[in-house]
């Protein structure tokens, strides 16, 4: 452990103590199973030989020197070095893209640069007259020395700096616009890792694994600074991918784990992942402890969860125990997960203007789950102008405050208070024992038409406990509220139909617990990963130009776009080719690409995969197996899978006979299910009349006795079939029968009893045949049928589109239909309640439609359409 008054008033110091530390290893890079070390000894050596080497090249205490490479052992010597001279280093994104360097570059005022030899000729071309030294790599041909080739034989006197002087310059991570650059003190750098060492963050037991690109403030201070300054062991993966890490964390036998929240998020969703694909009794075991554990943290703060999740901990990092944070907002119940399974979570706040961190959660009883900690020693916050509830902006001062941007007071104009406050642009507040809680920025804060402020990350935590969105960013057109989504393709696709309305009703349903002005009266569905910054904060000022080009159809994979050699190599297997040309023509008005995902470009849904695939069977002899539907996430994957039709092989039929077991389902009832029957109808009739003051209305029903009826229905509540049961009346009840999902209908005894005693038959929504099967042959046997054809509940009130699948069934067993709407049970029971309100509810019939006029349509979803115009003919126009 190290005393923080030994790091000394500038980096050179700090630089020239870790010598004392001798040949513990000091920094360790990982190469798949392998690790490279470089003792403290070597590294401070090493660092102050190049220090002398630059200064004999020329450079002076207080020039700009880039730094342009990804991490590595050799990236922390030239860092070190660079700070132990005193030249400010400028350090920038490898992922810095070609039009950013040619703003950098000549902002910069960099006349030398230490570059990775895979980016010497892109820098080249941008500004031919830097003194370029290579940082790693090979660069054939390339006249720049390696940075070893200026090391001195040994380290010498160097000119003086101090305290105040520039170490660092930094561009702001370009989350609002185009960034900003300011400098760091040796000073300011030194407040931070000083304060974090005394506190014994971590300590020289322990072995931090960073992952983080190190050009960014927060893992150079925390990382480096904190981590050497009390000696402990970096360790730097091959790359930041999950596989990478993780053998980093084992191969290193790592204790800390610093990252961003989006990594634990993403380590937390693996794990969580796993658990689910695991029997059904070990998920059960599995989910009983991590119950246990988190009730005991949240309730005693006792921390078990290390004991009973111990042969986890040992699968993935034994020595692991801290997981530290920053550069973004933590979702509290992400850590309260984390910390129940058994690692010490913890956060910070801080900006890259504050040396990183102002405020963090040190552990035991200086952490708060849902806070950011409380000021670090020599950091001094206040709330401007708080709110009834104590939010304001929070406002600092303190030995790791920078002194303002470059560029002149016009820049710095409101940066500072007139009392010397730096205000952060953060909204939050401080509760009576001192603990931070952020609440959002400034500038991200909307401002809604009504005068209304909304903190977009509030509202977007809200809509990502969805399963089915992945990402979700919101911001404010015309005065309310829209988002970009990304669909999590595999959990929307899951839902059997096509991924637009699983989207619309799943924000709506998450929508309902925010206010009305909360609410996205607008969405577009995105492609691509949202833009971030490399630290995992949304680049906002990308947003509104990426909503335009989505919601005008740019985003889309263009249909004509030429093709590459491997692409062609790919349509020429088989008769992939033919097949494209093909799914052009079904999908004229479609952008059909090898990229196009059959659900988010070409709206393909459970049924349009039967229908598909019998077209593929009747005109190519192909088949598409039915298993892998869910799988195919392109058009590329849909021409992989397409197989030839075994030898004998029937066609698939979109209505087939029934399986014996299946046609059990359509038996008639014995004495006893009938009785059973008889008392859910009374118990249900009594409520829809008392509790719903159910009224029928429109045109007269047709008699019990007249024969097969089509009930066609408006689908708004789970509470729409026992309503219909009621408005129908017991003796119609008596010849007729209803679908009903497997899934939620017939999991238990208890319910396939009921389910059997009320005529429903089970169906899996993802297998639209076997719900029209059933269909077809209840008419046929001359019983009615209920039929819903939106599908799934509206996740707004309004209705929906007709699918074809009740075009087919008319087709396939011609009888007559009577539209019907339900109104008001949207109301009472929507689709996130989970009990029903009292209210008034409707249901409207209108004038049957005759079998034949269906019939004459001939084509499915004209017929679809038909009956849909005939169901909004009875709702209320804003419902339709």
């Amino acid at each position: 452990m190290t005393d923080s008054s030994a790091l000394g008033p500038t980096f050179r110091e700090f630089v020239t103590a870790l010598a004392e530390v001798g040949d513990v290893p000091a920094v360790q890079t990982v190469q798949g199973e392998q690790i490279e070390t470089l003792s403290y000894r070597e590294l401070s050596e090493r660092a102050l030989r190049l220090a002398a080497g630059l200064h004999r090249r020329g450079v002076q205490p207080g020039e700009p020197v880039l730094l342009f490479a990804p991490n590595s052992l050799d990236w922390v010597t030239v860092r070190l070095a660079l700070a132990a001279l005193g030249a400010i280093g400028v350090a920038l994104d490898e992922l810095t893209s070609d039009a950013e360097l040619k703003v950098l570059l000549p902002d910069s005022g960099a006349r030398r640069a230490f570059v990775s030899g895979a980016f010497l000729a892109r820098v080249r071309a941008v500004s031919g007259d830097l003194d370029l030294i290579r940082l790693d790599g090979e660069a054939e041909g390339d006249p720049a020395p390696h940075w070893q080739d200026l090391l001195a034989d040994a380290p010498e006197p160097l000119p003086p700096i101090a305290a105040d002087d520039p170490m660092i310059q930094v561009y702001t991570s370009g989350t609002t616009g185009t960034p900003k650059s300011f400098f760091l003190s040796h000073a300011n750098l030194l407040h931070n890792i000083s304060a974090m060492v005394e506190r014994q963050i971590v300590t020289d037991r322990d072995r931090v694994v960073m992952p983080l690109p190190l050009h960014h403030v927060f893992p150079l201070t925390i990382g480096i600074g904190v981590g050497l300054g009390s000696r402990a062991i970096l360790v730097l993966p091959e790359g930041v991918t999950g596989p990478q890490i993780m053998t980093a964390l084992k191969v290193a036998r790592a204790t800390v784990l610093l990252g961003v929240p989006r990594l634990f998020a993403a380590i937390l969703a693996g794990l969580e992942g796993r658990v689910a694909q695991q029997p059904r009794l070990q998920r059960l075991a599995f989910r009983t402890l991590f119950a246990l554990s988190h009730f005991c943290l949240r309730r005693f703060g006792w921390r078990i969860g290390r004991r009973l999740f111990g042969s986890l901990h040992q699968r993935i990092a034994p020595d692991l125990w801290l997981l530290a944070s920053g550069g973004a907002k933590f979702d509290a119940d992400i850590i309260w997960k984390l910390d129940a399974l058994g690692w010490d979570t913890r956060s910070g706040w801080g900006l890259a203007e504050s040396a990183s961190v102002l405020s963090y959660n040190h552990g035991g009883p200086e952490k708060r789950i849902g806070s950011e900690g409380k000021a670090l020693p020599g950091v001094e916050l206040r709330v401007a102008e708080p709110d009834a509830e104590g939010v304001g902006e929070l406002q600092a001062r303190g030995g790791s405050l920078f002194s303002g941007y470059r560029g002149g007071p016009e820049v710095n104009e409101g940066v500072f208070t007139e009392d010397g406050w730096f205000r952060t642009g953060d909204l939050g507040r401080l509760d009576a024992e001192g603990f931070v809680y952020i609440h959002g920025r400034v500038k991200e804060m909307l401002v809604l038409g009504g005068g209304k402020n909304v903190f977009p990350e509030e509202v977007e935590a809200v809509y990502r406990e969805s399963p089915v969105i992945e990402e979700i960013a919101v911001m404010e057109e015309r005065g309310a509220l829209v988002a970009v989504v990304v669909p999590d393709m595999a959990a929307a696709t899951a839902a059997g139909t096509a991924v637009e309305p699983v989207i619309r009703a799943a924000l709506a349903e998450q929508g309902a617990s925010l206010a009305p002005y909360q609410r996205l009266a607008g969405f577009a569905l995105s492609r691509e990963p949202l833009p971030r910054t490399r630290l995992g904060k949304y680049q906002r000022f990308k947003l509104p130009e990426l909503y335009r080009r989505i919601r005008a159809g740019e985003q889309r994979p263009a249909a004509d776009a030429p093709l590459t050699a491997e692409e062609e190599a790919f349509l020429n297997e088989g008769r992939r080719r033919e097949l494209l040309a093909f799914l052009k023509s079904r999908y004229p008005e479609r952008p059909v690409s090898l990229d196009a995902s059959p659900g988010l470009d070409l709206g393909i849904d459970s049924l349009e995969w039967v229908t598909l695939s019998m077209e593929l069977e009747s005109r190519f002899g192909l088949t598409l197996p039915t298993a892998v539907t869910a799988e195919i996430l392109s058009v590329r994957d849909l021409l992989a899978q397409v197989k030839p039709l075994e030898e004998g092989a029937s066609e698939r039929a979109l209505i087939r006979p029934l399986a014996e077991e299946e046609a059990e389902w359509l038996r008639p009832r014995g004495p006893g299910m009938r009785a059973l029957g008889t008392l859910l109808y009374g118990l249900n009739a009594v409520v829809q009349r008392l509790y719903f003051r159910l009224e029928l209305r429109g045109e007269p029903l047709p008699p019990a006795d007249a024969g097969p009826v089509l009930y066609v229905v408006n689908h708004l509540s789970d509470l729409d079939p026992p309503v219909m049961a009621a408005a129908l009346g017991y003796r119609r009840l008596q010849s007729l029968r209803w679908s009903g999902e497997r899934s939620r209908l017939f999991h238990s005894p208890v319910m396939r009893l009921v389910s059997r005693a009320a005529r429903i038959f089970p169906v899996d929504e993802r297998d639209p045949s076997t719900t029209l099967s059933y269909g077809a042959e209840t008419l046929r046997r001359g019983e009615s049928l209920v039929w819903f054809p939106e599908s799934w509940r509206s996740p707004d009130g309004r209705l929906q589109s007709f699918l074809s699948g009740v075009g087919h069934l008319l087709l396939a067993q011609p009888v007559t239909a009577v539209p019907l709407y339900i109104d008001g049970t949207f109301e009472v029971m929507p689709r996130h309640a989970s009990f029903p309100r009292p209210g008034k509810v409707t249901v409207t019939a209108g004038p049957a439609l005759e079998a034949q006029s269906l019939a004459a349509l001939d084509d499915a979803q004209a017929i679809a359409d038909h009956l849909r115009a005939a169901v909004a003919a009875l709702a209320p126009p804003a419902k339709r």
